[in-house]
Protein backbone atom coordinates (compact mmCIF):
# COMPACT_ATOMS: atom_id res chain seq x y z
CA UNK A 1 0.00 0.00 0.00
CA UNK A 2 1.42 3.96 -1.19
CA UNK A 3 1.55 5.80 1.41
CA UNK A 4 1.96 9.52 1.42
CA UNK A 5 2.63 12.36 3.92
CA UNK A 6 0.83 15.05 4.63
CA UNK A 7 1.26 18.17 6.55
CA UNK A 8 -1.72 20.07 7.44
CA UNK A 9 -2.28 23.08 9.77
CA UNK A 10 -5.93 24.10 10.21
CA UNK A 11 -9.29 22.00 10.55
CA UNK A 12 -7.47 18.79 9.60
CA UNK A 13 -5.90 19.39 12.82
CA UNK A 14 -6.47 17.13 15.90
CA UNK A 15 -9.92 18.44 17.58
CA UNK A 16 -11.05 20.91 14.79
CA UNK A 17 -13.79 19.91 12.05
CA UNK A 18 -12.63 18.10 9.47
CA UNK A 19 -10.13 15.59 11.28
CA UNK A 20 -12.14 12.71 10.66
CA UNK A 21 -10.91 12.41 7.58
CA UNK A 22 -7.31 11.45 8.95
CA UNK A 23 -8.98 9.00 10.81
CA UNK A 24 -6.88 5.93 10.74
CA UNK A 25 -4.07 7.83 9.36
CA UNK A 26 -1.01 8.09 11.30
CA UNK A 27 0.40 11.21 12.57
CA UNK A 28 3.88 11.09 12.71
CA UNK A 29 4.19 14.51 14.74
CA UNK A 30 4.46 17.89 14.65
CA UNK A 31 6.29 20.49 13.44
CA UNK A 32 6.73 24.19 13.07
CA UNK A 33 7.65 24.93 9.47
CA UNK A 34 9.63 27.41 8.36
CA UNK A 35 8.98 30.19 5.73
CA UNK A 36 5.70 29.61 5.31
CA UNK A 37 2.35 32.47 6.42
CA UNK A 38 -0.58 31.82 7.58
CA UNK A 39 -4.05 33.82 6.65
CA UNK A 40 -7.92 33.28 8.03
CA UNK A 41 -9.89 32.77 5.81
CA UNK A 42 -12.67 32.89 8.43
CA UNK A 43 -13.52 29.35 9.43
CA UNK A 44 -10.27 27.76 8.26
CA UNK A 45 -6.61 29.24 6.90
CA UNK A 46 -4.57 29.18 4.48
CA UNK A 47 -1.10 29.40 4.01
CA UNK A 48 1.74 30.76 1.33
CA UNK A 49 5.43 31.00 1.35
CA UNK A 50 6.49 34.03 3.46
CA UNK A 51 9.19 34.83 6.24
CA UNK A 52 7.32 32.89 9.23
CA UNK A 53 6.39 29.66 10.44
CA UNK A 54 3.46 28.05 10.98
CA UNK A 55 2.29 24.73 13.14
CA UNK A 56 2.15 21.65 11.12
CA UNK A 57 1.07 17.75 12.07
CA UNK A 58 2.48 15.23 10.01
CA UNK A 59 0.47 12.29 9.07
CA UNK A 60 1.25 9.30 6.17
CA UNK A 61 -2.24 8.80 4.69
CA UNK A 62 -3.20 6.15 1.74
CA UNK A 63 -4.23 7.24 -1.78
CA UNK A 64 -7.69 7.23 -0.72
CA UNK A 65 -7.45 9.38 2.31
CA UNK A 66 -5.83 11.78 0.02
CA UNK A 67 -7.98 11.72 -2.50
CA UNK A 68 -10.31 13.10 0.02
CA UNK A 69 -8.20 15.89 1.23
CA UNK A 70 -8.28 16.75 -2.31
CA UNK A 71 -11.56 16.76 -2.40
CA UNK A 72 -11.69 18.65 0.43
CA UNK A 73 -9.30 21.28 -0.42
CA UNK A 74 -10.30 22.08 -3.93
CA UNK A 75 -7.27 21.13 -5.64
CA UNK A 76 -7.62 19.42 -8.68
CA UNK A 77 -4.17 18.37 -10.85
CA UNK A 78 -3.05 20.53 -13.22
CA UNK A 79 -6.39 23.31 -13.49
CA UNK A 80 -5.34 26.98 -12.43
CA UNK A 81 -8.76 26.70 -10.97
CA UNK A 82 -7.56 24.77 -8.12
CA UNK A 83 -8.73 26.61 -4.70
CA UNK A 84 -5.30 25.41 -2.98
CA UNK A 85 -2.08 24.02 -4.41
CA UNK A 86 -0.05 21.07 -3.59
CA UNK A 87 3.42 21.41 -2.35
CA UNK A 88 6.44 19.63 -0.94
CA UNK A 89 7.85 20.61 2.20
CA UNK A 90 10.78 19.44 4.05
CA UNK A 91 9.61 17.96 7.54
CA UNK A 92 11.35 15.83 10.07
CA UNK A 93 9.37 12.89 9.29
CA UNK A 94 10.13 13.48 5.58
CA UNK A 95 9.10 14.90 2.22
CA UNK A 96 5.28 15.87 2.54
CA UNK A 97 2.69 17.47 0.48
CA UNK A 98 0.99 20.45 1.74
CA UNK A 99 -2.17 22.57 0.41
CA UNK A 100 -1.10 26.08 -0.10
CA UNK A 101 -3.48 28.83 -1.55
CA UNK A 102 -3.25 29.42 -4.93
CA UNK A 103 -2.63 32.69 -6.91
CA UNK A 104 -3.58 35.73 -5.18
CA UNK A 105 -6.07 34.02 -2.87
CA UNK A 106 -4.35 35.87 0.15
CA UNK A 107 -4.66 39.29 -0.59
CA UNK A 108 -6.19 41.21 1.97
CA UNK A 109 -6.83 38.81 4.33
CA UNK A 110 -5.95 38.65 8.11
CA UNK A 111 -2.50 37.29 8.95
CA UNK A 112 -2.55 34.69 11.81
CA UNK A 113 0.43 35.91 13.51
CA UNK A 114 0.91 32.85 15.97
CA UNK A 115 0.88 30.43 12.53
CA UNK A 116 -1.02 28.23 14.39
CA UNK A 117 -4.51 27.69 13.80
CA UNK A 118 -5.53 26.39 17.01
CA UNK A 119 -4.40 29.26 18.45
CA UNK A 120 -6.01 30.92 16.61
CA UNK A 121 -9.47 29.48 16.41
CA UNK A 122 -9.72 28.05 19.89
CA UNK A 123 -13.00 26.03 19.63
CA UNK A 124 -15.61 27.20 22.53
CA UNK A 125 -16.28 23.75 24.59
CA UNK A 126 -19.37 23.89 26.25
CA UNK A 127 -19.61 21.49 29.30
CA UNK A 128 -22.95 22.66 30.42
CA UNK A 129 -25.84 21.34 28.24
CA UNK A 130 -28.20 23.76 29.77
CA UNK A 131 -26.94 27.15 28.81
Amino acid sequence: MNRIKVAVYGSLRKGHGNHGILEGSKLLGKQRLPNLEMFSLGGFPGIRKGESSILTEVYEVNGSTLEQLDTLEGFRHGSSDSFYDREDVDTDFGDALIYTLQGDRYQGLPIVESGDWSKHSAPTINFNSNT
